[in-house]
């Protein structure tokens, strides 16, 4: 729409456990995904999304009576965002290029409303020719520890590349 670009998709993906029945197992679960974007003067580019996912047949991992499995669902449920039935959550991305678009910086993010976990992702890149290129950045996140982001805490990394292509 004129300077904006609206987009969206979603997708219900089938597992497994198409009856929701094995608590070790990830469920079936709805992926819907809508928002939009601009692109600036001075080559700033601002996209933000809506983020839902919706998972089928869910059943709350703590209500599992055996302790031991439900110990094991509860990780489970964590490591395959699927903690929640329905989590709802945002995505923004802001980037920006200067030096006749050879340098371009970017932060990205996501932030899950459901459990305040959050990923935050910098990054710079430096174009010193048409064939090499230098990229420092860092992936860093946060959250409690029984998130999908929170279990990620400690993987947090930054990282530096150089890159030549032919």
């Amino acid at each position: 729409l004129g300077q904006y670009g609206l987009r969206g998709e979603a997708a219900y993906a089938l597992t497994e456990d198409a009856r929701g029945t094995d608590p070790e197992v990830k469920n079936p679960f709805l992926f819907i995904v809508v928002g939009g974007d601009r692109t600036f003067p001075e080559g700033l580019n601002i996209n933000v999304q809506y983020i839902l996912r919706v998972v089928s047949r869910f059943r709350d991992p703590d209500e599992i009576p055996d302790p031991v499995q439900r110990d094991v669902a509860v990780q489970q449920a964590a490591l395959t965002n699927q903690i929640d039935r329905v989590q709802h959550g945002a995505s923004l991305r802001i980037s920006r290029t200067w030096l006749n678009q050879t340098l371009e910086g970017e932060l990205a993010g996501v932030l899950s409303f459901s459990r305040l976990d959050v990923m935050v992702r910098p990054k710079l890149t430096y174009a010193m020719t048409d064939r090499w290129k230098l990229t420092v950045g860092a992936d860093v996140f946060d959250g409690p520890r029984r998130s999908f982001f929170g279990r990620l805490r400690d993987n947090s990394t930054a990282y530096a590349e150089i890159r030549y292509s032919f």
